[in-house]
């Protein structure tokens, strides 16, 4: 589907094209995840439904957003 790694590679590896912006945004995603996993809502899957449970990440990335 054209998608590229966005994980540097390790010395013994080939060196793979990651650029800067797109290994910051990959730390910035795995980061916002962590604190959604704080809501026990998303940590456990408690919604039954797909619209449900995206509509609690939603609810849980407003107030993260919100919070100081």
């Amino acid at each position: 589907m054209g998608a590229r790694p966005a994980i540097p590679a390790k010395r013994r590896d080939g060196p793979v094209a990651c650029p800067k912006w797109a290994y910051r945004c990959r730390h910035l995603v795995e980061n916002l995840w962590a604190r959604l996993k704080e809501w026990r809502a998303v940590a456990t899957r408690y919604e039954k439904t797909a619209t449900s449970f995206l509509a609690v990440i939603h609810i849980a990335a407003a107030a993260d957003w919100i919070k100081p």
